[in-house]
């Protein structure tokens, strides 16, 4: 967000017609944005209609760190927590359960506070948390655990990651601890397995944030690359 936008007025009533136009995914992504941007003297406004404050009240013990939590919301996911299925019919084909709505949310909100993560150069929590959640993208894309459930044309498509923005902070906290050959076949199986027709922006990204060593690497595994056009 430009400073521009941060600072300028917004129309509140075109922000809610935005809003009640979102599906069940959108909305819990949304929430979940307000839930962390919101100050603690105004939550209680927002949510006393629909829970019984004491029993959201903090009970002085310390937040999960984000690593815990990724690898606790990692290790659920693979164990199915979030799988949730239907009957499917012509009429529902493109909805979506409560539980791989409630996934796809929570996969944002880690993966955004892993790139806030990395911008802040906190890379050892952003490697290790994009790794992570990366790799529960592969695994829905492998179908060999039944992490969420789609309708119709299952895949990782389908969590809508901005691959443009994660893969290049995944390979940038990756760089300085990685031997050039094996950040060079990390950035090709990424672009491979999720940049689509964004390849050439992301690999460009990757080179300019490479070592020269690594630059070097990516140009012997250049030919390894599936350039989608």
């Amino acid at each position: 967000m430009s400073r521009r936008e941060k600072t300028a007025r917004f129309d509140r009533e075109k922000v809610r017609a935005h809003a009640r136009g979102l599906d069940g995914v959108g909305l819990r992504v949304w929430l979940d944005r307000a839930i962390d941007l919101l100050p603690n003297e105004v939550l209680p406004e927002l949510v006393a209609d629909y829970v019984r404050l004491e029993d959201v009240v903090a009970d002085g013990r310390a937040e999960p760190e984000l690593l815990h939590t990724i690898r606790r919301f990692h290790r659920e996911s693979l164990a199915g927590r979030y799988y949730q299925d239907f009957t499917v019919s012509s009429r529902n084909f493109m909805e979506k359960s409560r539980g791989t709505e409630t996934f796809i949310a929570e996969h944002s909100r880690l993966l955004d506070a892993c790139m806030r993560a990395e911008r802040a150069g906190d890379l050892g929590v952003a490697r290790e948390g994009l790794g992570l959640l990366i790799d529960l993208m592969r695994q829905i894309d492998r179908c060999e655990a039944d992490i969420v459930f789609f309708a119709d044309e299952a895949g990782s498509w389908q969590v809508g990651v901005d691959w443009a923005a994660v893969l290049p902070a995944w390979f940038r906290s990756l760089s300085p601890v990685t031997d050039p050959y094996d950040w060079a076949e990390v950035v090709i199986d990424a672009l491979n397995d999720f940049a689509g027709y964004q390849w050439e922006p992301i690999l460009a990204a990757a080179r300019d944030m490479a070592t020269p060593e690594q630059r070097e690497a990516l140009v012997e595994y250049d030919g390894n690359l599936r350039r989608t056009r």
